[in-house]
């Protein structure tokens, strides 16, 4: 079994049924599914279903990502990438539900414990970085 096959098989075990619908193409994915579903598998360390999602279903957001490429080229041009406070909250969010909507409590509170300390990770990760001296 690949790399590939083994992930989208835990993944998969681990979603909701929605979830599942949407990556077997029998619920429509929204642009805020995809921009979900690929923080999540990217998140838990998935880089390859992530990128099978990536190739999977960028191409009918197109739009969307011209859209803010435009919005960042127009208004960005001089500001620093940052995750800030909203961000965390949208993406916590993300991941909360995405524990709630395990298939079984087994799952739920696997997830929920591996979530929590990839989430501290994050956090102590970003103080850090918070930290660090401004580069002139």
């Amino acid at each position: 079994m690949h790399q590939r096959d083994m992930e989208r098989f835990a993944f998969l075990h681990l979603c909701g049924q929605r979830d599942r619908e949407i990556l077997a193409g029998t619920e429509r994915m929204t642009f805020e599914d995809f921009d979900r579903l690929a923080y999540i598998t990217d998140f838990l360390g998935f880089e390859q279903i992530n990128l099978e999602i990536w190739n999977q279903f960028s191409p009918q957001f197109s739009g969307q990502f011209q859209a803010i490429e435009r919005i960042l080229e127009e208004n960005c041009r001089d500001m620093e990438f940052r995750v800030y406070e909203d961000d965390l909250r949208l993406y916590d969010g993300w991941l909360a539900q995405f524990c709630a909507d395990a298939p079984d409590k087994e799952s739920q509170e696997y997830l929920a414990e591996v979530m929590n300390l990839l989430i501290e990770e994050r956090n102590e990760k970003m103080a850090g970085q918070a930290e660090e001296p401004e580069k002139e």
